[in-house]
């Protein structure tokens, strides 16, 4: 079984990057890595109704994850003031990046199968580390404004997705999560959770959700679409079609997604 991010890779280049612009967090993330994988093990073994048998407790998880979050924010990652899902979303990002150096799947799995599937307990659990955290480091501390940085950590997804009959999907990645793997939700902001409880092929590359504000539904009628442009929103009407590549009339932006 594949996952779909496991060709993801990144250059040497990236690599030295990595190491040199954010040192901390180069240091934290092997042990992360490695709890990571341990924890694995826990969803690998099955009890007789083919269930995990639950997470072990004494893998590590929850002190590597304190000491790498300290790094991203002495790093100056993310803020360690920032929403809960940024906070989140960073860890993500981090982990499929450190994962495309040539590092381990099965950490990627795990923390897929956590931060997907289990999205209350994990929450509460990053939670719970940015109140223990926030007296070791400078709460004034701003998000680091390095363009090569802030390049080398873009994630491999963009935000603005679309909806379509049977799957969303991104308008400028090819990334699309299937029905049942994702949910409609109203709280805390009303959008879409995605958890890959269906396919069990958790994709690092897809934020865990997404906010209306993220995701257009198409306006659909009398064999027409109409879509807005994923670069200057100007909305656009074409003939509708299974796959429409479109192109935006105001700046040039060709994209393509369902109906």
């Amino acid at each position: 079984m594949e996952y779909p991010f496991e060709k993801y890779r990144s250059t040497t280049r990236d690599k030295d990057a990595f190491l040199k612009l954010l040192p901390n967090v180069s240091t934290a993330l092997p042990e992360y890595f490695r709890a990571l994988a341990v924890a694995h093990h826990s969803i690998e073994q099955k009890n007789m109704f083919n269930q995990p048998q639950g997470i072990r407790q004494s893998t590590g998880l929850t002190s590597s994850l304190n000491l790498l979050m300290v790094a991203m924010v002495n790093d100056r990652v993310i803020g360690v003031n920032a929403d809960l899902a940024k906070f989140i979303d960073a860890l993500r990002v981090l982990v499929l990046k450190w994962y495309s150096f040539g590092n381990d799947l099965k950490a990627c799995v795990y923390f897929g199968y956590y931060y997907y599937t289990h999205k209350s307990a994990s929450e509460h659990e990053v939670r719970q580390q940015l109140d223990a955290i926030r007296f070791l480091v400078d709460e004034s501390s701003n998000v680091s404004e390095d363009p090569t940085l802030l390049q080398l950590l873009k994630p491999p997804n963009s935000r603005r997705w679309y909806a379509a009959e049977n799957h969303i999907g991104d308008k400028l990645y090819p990334l699309r999560v299937n029905v049942g793997d994702f949910a409609r939700v109203d709280l805390p902001r009303p959008g879409y959770q995605v958890s890959f409880k269906a396919s069990q092929m958790y994709d690092l590359r897809v934020p865990i959700s997404l906010t209306d504000q993220e995701l257009e539904r198409p306006r659909i009628g009398n064999g027409k679409a109409i879509v807005s442009c994923p670069s200057c929103g100007q909305k656009c009407r074409i003939d509708v079609y299974k796959r429409m590549e479109i192109k935006c009339p105001t700046c040039q932006q060709v994209w393509t997604q369902s109906a």
